[in-house]
């Protein structure tokens, strides 16, 4: 794959810092909640939500919202959509990151 090539495969809505950073943290389990990931991120709840929801539009990212003890909680996993086009995106980048051959 040639370095114009990898640019072409870079997925546009993954490739925003915080939504990149957000499905690397979700592509290493199957879920977490709403508080961790604003807390890992170091991001607020609003941005956190922004970048959630443009991910979901996408079909990467499923929210699930449940109570836990009477407590309302949010909990975000990848798709298996997201998961391959998250992977595609890795991909690409790895093929960007090795340079001129």
């Amino acid at each position: 794959m040639s370095l114009g090539d990898a640019v072409r495969q870079l997925d546009d809505t993954i490739h925003s810092p915080i939504r990149f950073a957000l499905m690397s943290a979700l592509a290493s389990v199957d879920d977490a909640t709403y508080q961790t990931l604003k807390d890992e991120l170091g991001i607020t709840y609003g941005l956190l939500s922004k970048h959630a929801n443009i991910l979901e539009n996408a079909g990467y990212l499923l929210i699930t919202k449940s109570f836990l003890a009477k407590k309302p909680q949010t909990t975000f996993s990848l798709t298996r959509l997201g998961r391959k086009a998250y992977k595609h995106h890795i991909e690409a980048l790895d093929q960007l990151r090795k340079g001129l051959r």
